[in-house]
């Protein structure tokens, strides 16, 4: 925390355009400084790391419908089951970014208990895959219909970052519903794990 001696003038102005932007004096007033010392803040990283993943979701908006008021990157999808279930990925990002960049969320928004079930022997496999070709410890768990993984922090700029979360979304969402449509074969399996592996040669791993 620190104390500014500031005109009366200037704060007017600055609580001005704060309440313009939906931010609070000292976050605009942090943004303004960062600018100018050729620095990004947390906010700003995060901000255009969202803006960067919906522009490349975009490219699957026949598959996708997008909740922008969200304040994350909010994407819903349609299953072909029973009333017409829906899952919905959320990628929210830490500001304070230490071993892990942020998490993404996949929430099966149904009350199907035999869905469910689907859901959680697809969650399963997902991981042994995960863990099988990466060989790494992957963090994810399954509460109540949301799956829960870890996004570990990465090199790489943002643009290969973001891509790397949309296709993981993506990869994850045609897995989930080829397993769906095969009731969890053998051949299902074969090819889930080897869409898998072409989002692995495809960039950065997460």
């Amino acid at each position: 925390m620190y104390s500014l001696i500031l005109t009366d003038e200037v704060i007017d102005r600055i609580d001005r355009i704060a309440k313009l932007h939906g931010k609070s004096r000292s976050g605009l007033i942090d943004q303004l400084l960062a600018q100018y010392v050729s620095m990004t803040t947390p906010e700003q990283r995060i901000k255009n790391l969202y803006e960067l993943m919906l522009g490349q979701m975009q490219r699957f908006s026949d598959e996708f419908r997008f909740l922008t008021d969200q304040g994350d990157l909010t994407a819903v999808s349609a299953l072909k089951y029973k009333y017409n279930p829906t899952i919905r990925y959320s990628v929210i990002l830490y500001r304070e970014v230490g071993q892990y960049l942020g998490e993404l969320r996949a929430t099966l928004r149904t009350q199907n208990a035999a869905l469910l079930g689907e859901y959680t022997s697809f969650l399963r496999l997902w991981n042994e895959i995960e863990r099988g070709v990466t060989d790494s410890d992957v963090q994810a768990q399954l509460k109540g219909g949301t799956y829960r993984r870890l996004l570990k922090k990465q090199g790489g700029e943002p643009e290969e970052i973001s891509k790397a979360i949309t296709d993981h979304i993506t990869t994850f969402n045609d897995c989930f519903k080829l397993y769906l449509s095969d009731g969890g074969s053998e051949k299902a399996v074969g090819e889930i794990t080897k869409k898998y592996i072409e989002y692995c040669e495809r960039g950065v791993l997460l």
